[in-house]
């Protein structure tokens, strides 16, 4: 994994809810892909090995921990239920996740030390002087891969107020929330507690019932994206 990675908390968190015993490597986000390549069938983060097996993505590691480790159940046994939380799931992994993403790096391209405030406390390939002086370099190549462009940016941001409807609908209706978290908890808690993190974005997200999603089998986050770090007018003002 690599720290600040919401797919990976994801997966660590379904990791900690059944309390699987794991060893954690963090790499160093873009050169990951060269490092992941090498051991496993893909290059993507979170990647698990397991034994001599090799599993590549959070939803794919969610789906195998509950076959090893059943109790806490992630997929509900509910035909009907179980078909609604993978639809949630799914969005979560192929529409919020990626939103995240790309607004994450238009903020860390702009503030550097932000995205090694993630790291802190975390055991690093390497020492925090080279980490910084390689973050520039590291930020520019995350944002051409994820596409993070001032345009695409401005557009996710003024999507995220409907996306936080949507999740909350969903709590409303029991697919999440409930007692016991499933894999669209995980999958989406994971997004908004990586959101909480974006300091411009706390008035968007103040009083949202959506946030308490990110904190059942989450640690406690770790790093922020300073106040002021996105342009001014970019976030859309709370009700407006």
């Amino acid at each position: 994994m690599f720290p600040g990675s919401h797919p990976c908390e994801c997966a660590e968190a379904a990791l900690r809810l059944k309390r699987i015993s794991y060893t954690r490597v963090n790499l160093i986000p873009a050169f990951h892909k060269l490092v992941v390549r090498s051991h496993f069938p893909g290059k993507t983060v979170p990647a698990l090995a397991l034994g001599d097996e090799r599993i590549i993505g959070s939803r794919a590691i969610l789906r195998r921990l509950d076959e090893l480790e059943p109790v806490p159940r992630l997929i509900p046994e509910d035909p009907a239920l179980r078909t609604r939380v993978e639809e949630a799931e799914a969005w979560g992994d192929d529409v919020l996740q990626p939103l995240v993403r790309r607004v994450a790096w238009a903020g860390l391209r702009r503030d550097t030390d932000a995205m090694l405030s993630y790291a802190t406390g975390a055991k690093m390939p390497l020492p925090r002087p080279l980490l910084k002086l390689g973050a520039r370099p590291v930020a520019a190549m995350a944002w051409r891969y994820n596409r993070a462009t001032d345009e695409q940016a401005l557009a996710d941001l003024a999507a995220l107020r409907g996306h936080l409807d949507k999740i909350e609908n969903w709590m409303d209706e029991g697919v999440l929330g409930g007692e016991a978290p499933n894999v669209a908890d995980l999958q989406i808690g994971s997004a908004v507690r990586l959101l909480s993190t974006y300091e411009d974005l706390s008035p968007l997200l103040a009083g949202r019932r959506c946030v308490r999603l990110g904190k059942t089998g989450f640690a406690p986050p770790v790093g922020s994206i300073p106040a002021g770090t996105l342009p001014a007018g970019w976030v859309p003002q709370a009700g407006a």
